[in-house]
C-alpha cells in the first residue's frame, strides 16, 4: 500500500531555495549534456541525492529536515534540466539552417524568455488532470519518480548513496579531462568502407550511465536495435546491392529514424488518448471541488496565446500552438509514465508540422522563425508536463502534498524559462566552432531543422512513419507489449551505433544487477549512473568555460582536475569516518 498524502508540509523556505539552487545547476549542466549526446535522462536521482545532502546540511542551523522537504526541493530542482532539453533540443537548429543559407534569425532573449516561462508554467497546469489519470487511475510506474522516491527512503541515500555519488562524479570528472586533453576526438575502424561499415568509438561514460537508467529493454533491445539494424545491416546492404551509396542511405536511416518517433507519438495520440479525451479533460472545465491550479488553467491557456502572439508568432499558429500543448501533454505523460522516455522535441515537431501544413492549406506561409518558437513552445511544455508525472509519483509513494509539488514546480517553471535563453547564448559562445561536428553534435536541433525545412528522403520518413504507428495501435489494441519500443528503435535508428554500443553497455550492466539483488545493487548503480553524467556535465563544461574565458587549456583541466581529486579524497574520508 502507498502512504496518503500526509499533513506535513514539504514546502518550506529551504526546501524551495534548494529547488531553485538545483534547477540552475541542471539547466545548465543538462544544456551541454544534450547537446552533447542529443539526449536526456531524468535528472531525478541526482536531484533527490543533491537536495538531501543540502537539506540535511542546512538542518544543521535549524529543524531537522523531512523527506517531504526533501522530495519537493527534487522535485523543484529536476525543473531546469528539462526546461534545457526544452531549449536546446530545438532553438539550435536555427543556427544550423544559417550555416546552410537559409535566412532565419534567432529570436530574441527577452522574447525566448517569455516563451518559456509562458510554455513551462501551462505544462505544470495541464499535468494535474493527467495525475488523475495517469499516477491515480492507471498507476503508471514513472520509473524515475519511483527511483527518486526509493532513494528518498532509503537511509543510505544520505550517507552510503551520497559516497558514490561524489565517487562517481569525480572519477568520471579525471576521466573526462584526460579524454579531452589526449583523445579529444575518438576513433574509427572502417571495415568495409566501401559499402558504409564502419565501428566508431568514443569514449562517453555518460552515454554508458545513460543506458544503465534507461534499462535492458529500452537501451538494448530498442536502441541499440535500432542503430545496429540501421548501421551494420541496412546500409552496408543498400551500398552491397547498388541501391544506395553509403552516404545516401545514411540520410535514409535518419529520416525513417524521425519518422518513427513521431509516428509512435501520433499513433498513441489516436489510438489511447482520444478515446478518453473527455475523461482526461473534463475536470478543467469542473467548479466543483477544483483547485485554483485547475480552475485557472482555461484562463490561463487564453494568456498563453496572447503571450505567444505578442513574440511574434501568427495569432492562428500560436492558437494552434496552445491547442498542441493540450494534445501533446496527454501524450507525453503516458509515454514517460510507461518508458522513462520523453521525446519533447518530436513532440514540437508534429505540432509545427501542423501549423505549417495548415497555414500552406490555407494559402498562407507561417515563417520559419514563428515554426521554431511553436515548436520550442510544445517541447518544453510537454517536456515539464513529463517530468512532473514522475514528482506525482514519488508524492504519491512517500505520501507529498501534490499541492506543494505544483507549487514549487511553478516556481522553478519561472526562474528556468527566465535563464533559459542566456544558458544557451553562453553555450553558443564557447562552443561556436563545434556546433554540429562530432563533438557537439547537437542531432535534436538537425532532426528539428530537417523536419521544419524539408526531409532529404521524404519516402523513407513516411515509412518510418507508417510502421511505427501501426506498431503503436497494434499494441494498444491487443494490451500486449513488444520487446521492443518502436519510439526508442526510432531515436537508435537516427543517432547511429557510436551512442548505441555505449547505452548497451549500460544496459546489459543494469540488466546484471536488476537479477543479483534489485533493492542493493540496483539502488547503487542508479546513483552511480547520475554521478557518471554529473561528472562528464561539469568537467566538460567547465573545462571549456575556463578556456574561453582565458585560462590555457591545460591549466584549466588542471584546476578542475584538482577539483575532482579534492571531491574524491573528502568523499573517501567521510566514507571512512561513516563506517567507524
Amino acid at each position: 500500500m502507498q502512504p496518503e498524502e500526509t499533513g506535513d508540509s514539504g514546502f518550506t523556505l529551504r526546501s524551495v531555495s534548494v529547488a531553485v539552487m538545483l534547477t540552475v545547476f541542471l539547466l545548465v549542466i543538462s544544456s551541454y549534456i544534450a547537446l552533447k549526446m542529443g539526449a536526456l535522462p531524468w535528472p531525478i536521482i541526482f536531484s533527490a541525492v543533491a537536495a538531501g545532502t543540502l537539506l540535511q546540511l542546512f538542518s544543521k542551523f535549524g529543524k531537522k529536515t523531512g523527506r517531504h522537504e526533501i522530495n519537493v526541493a527534487q522535485a523543484g530542482g529536476t525543473i531546469g534540466g528539462l526546461m534545457a532539453s526544452g531549449v536546446v533540443f530545438t532553438i539550435p537548429g536555427i543556427l544550423y539552417l544559417q550555416s546552410q543559407g537559409v535566412p532565419v534569425s534567432m529570436p530574441g532573449a527577452l522574447s525566448l524568455a517569455a516563451v518559456c516561462v509562458t510554455a513551462g508554467v501551462l505544462g505544470v497546469l495541464l499535468s494535474v488532470p493527467m495525475r488523475r489519470v495517469f499516477v491515480d487511475d492507471e498507476n503508471l510506474p514513472y520509473p524515475s519518480g519511483t527511483a527518486g522516491a526509493e532513494v528518498i527512503k532509503a537511509e543510505s541515500s544520505m550517507g552510503r548513496g551520497t559516497f558514490f555519488l561524489a565517487v562517481a562524479l569525480s572519477l568520471t570528472g579525471i576521466f573526462v579531462l584526460l579524454r579531452e586533453l589526449y583523445f579529444p576526438a575518438g576513433c574509427s575502424f572502417p571495415i568495409a568502407p566501401e559499402i558504409g561499415l564502419t565501428l566508431a568509438l568514443y569514449p562517453m561514460p555518460l552515454a554508458v550511465g545513460i543506458g544503465y537508467l534507461l534499462g535492458p529493454k529500452a537501451a538494448v533491445n530498442s536502441w541499440f536495435g535500432g542503430s545496429a539494424l540501421g548501421w551494420f545491416v541496412l546500409i552496408p546492404l543498400l551500398a552491397g546491392l547498388g541501391y544506395a551509396a553509403p552516404d545516401v542511405g545514411a540520410s535514409m536511416m535518419q529520416n525513417a529514424g524521425m519518422g518513427m518517433v513521431i509516428g509512435a507519438g501520433i499513433g498513441f495520440f489516436a489510438s489511447y488518448v482520444l478515446p478518453r479525451a473527455r475523461r482526461i479533460f473534463s475536470p478543467l472545465f469542473s467548479r466543483k471541488n477544483s483547485k485554483w491550479y485547475t480552475r485557472y488553467t482555461p484562463l490561463f491557456s487564453v494568456a498563453a496565446f496572447v503571450i505567444l502572439s505578442l513574440a511574434g508568432i501568427h495569432p492562428l499558429g500560436a492558437l494552434i500552438a496552445v491547442l498542441g500543448v493540450w494534445v501533446m501533454v496527454s501524450v507525453t505523460s503516458m509515454m514517460t509514465g510507461e518508458t522513462d522516455i520523453d521525446p519533447l522535441e518530436q513532440f514540437g515537431i508534429i505540432i509545427g508540422l501542423v501549423a505549417i501544413g495548415f497555414f500552406a492549406l490555407i494559402g498562407m506561409q507561417l515563417d520559419y522563425l514563428s515554426a521554431f518558437l511553436i515548436v520550442v513552445f510544445v517541447s518544453i511544455a510537454s517536456a515539464i508536463a513529463g517530468d512532473i508525472g514522475h514528482d506525482y509519483k514519488s508524492a504519491k509513494i512517500l505520501g507529498t502534498r501534490a499541492s506543494d509539488i505544483i507549487r514549487v514546480d511553478l516556481i522553478a517553471v519561472i526562474v528556468a524559462g527566465l535563464l533559459a535563453p542566456f544558458v544557451l547564448g553562453m553555450i553558443t559562445d564557447v562552443y561556436s566552432s563545434e556546433f554540429f561536428t562530432a563533438a557537439m553534435p547537437a542531432p535534436q536541433a538537425q532532426m528539428v531543422a530537417g523536419s521544419i525545412f524539408g526531409f532529404a528522403q521524404p519516402w523513407a520518413f513516411y515509412t518510418g512513419f507508417i510502421i511505427a504507428f501501426a506498431w503503436i495501435v497494434a499494441e494498444t489494441i491487443s494490451r500486449r507489449k513488444a520487446p521492443v519500443m518502436p519510439m526508442v528503435f526510432g531515436i537508435g535508428l537516427f543517432l547511429g551505433t557510436l551512442l548505441g554500443i555505449l547505452l548497451a553497455i549500460g544496459g546489459i550492466a543494469r540488466y546484471i544487477t536488476d537479477r543479483r539483488n534489485a533493492s542493493i545493487f540496483t539502488a547503487v548503480g542508479i546513483i552511480t549512473a547520475a554521478g557518471i553524467m554529473g561528472g562528464e556535465g561539469i568537467a566538460g563544461l567547465g573545462h571549456k568555460a575556463l578556456f574561453v574565458a582565458g585560462a590555457d587549456f591545460t591549466v584549466a583541466a588542471a584546476a578542475l582536475f584538482a577539483l575532482f581529486a579534492a571531491v574524491l579524497l573528502l568523499s573517501v574520508a567521510t566514507r571512512k569516518r561513516l563506517m567507524k
